[in-house]
């Protein structure tokens, strides 16, 4: 699976401010690298020139895996979402997702309206993203199934607390693709800044 795939995650406006402010640091971090003598390319053949440039672009590809230059708010992402993919021992391959599980775009049952105030659009790899929802819907299905059975008994607004106390129970075991956004951007704030090397 290739391409590309954007979320919009939904967290504190000071989380995402610190994520900007992290990527902003990593541009200027990518530029101090930058201004390293190898990377010159001034007065070279043309050929040996190309090769420079090829060799920076898979030097800020291998930094930015490594987590040593989160220079941008995809990379910064990516870079927290494979790390908790890793630590949950999802990030493997998934069987091909049910027509049953929620749709890519949209709420998942069992989100929660936290009412958080700030977001962030991220441009995600497509199989990450795609790990991501397998990852949470095989976690979660049968909590997913409860929910919806929950529902067809409770239509409308419920008021009853028993009830609801069951709804808040069974959704507390569902993790949500926002659930792995939110705690990989902390992820990646989290983790030091690293010298390059």
């Amino acid at each position: 699976m290739s391409g590309i795939t954007t979320v919009t995650v939904k967290l504190d406006k000071d989380v995402a401010a610190a994520a900007r402010d992290r990527a902003e640091g990593g541009k200027l971090q990518r530029v101090v690298l930058s201004a390293e003598d190898r990377w010159f390319t001034h007065g070279l053949p043309r050929e040996e020139a190309a090769r420079v440039r090829a060799a920076w672009r898979a030097e800020v590809e291998r930094l930015r895996t490594a987590g040593k230059l989160l220079d941008t708010l995809d990379v910064l992402a990516a870079f927290g979402v494979r790390a908790e993919l890793r630590t949950r021992g999802w990030d493997r391959d998934w069987p091909p997702l049910p027509p049953e599980a929620p749709a890519e775009k949209g709420r998942w049952p069992g989100s929660r309206d936290k009412h958080f105030t700030g977001s962030l659009t991220l441009r995600l790899p497509a199989e990450l993203a795609h790990q991501t929802r397998a990852g949470c819907w095989d976690s979660s299905k049968d909590s997913i199934a409860v929910l919806r059975r929950w529902r067809d008994r409770n239509p409308g607004t419920v008021r009853d607390i028993d009830e609801l106390t069951l709804y808040e129970r069974h959704a507390a075991t569902i993790t949500t693709p926002g659930d792995i956004w939110r705690t990989a951007i902390q992820r990646a704030l989290t983790s030091p800044p690293s010298e390059a090397s």
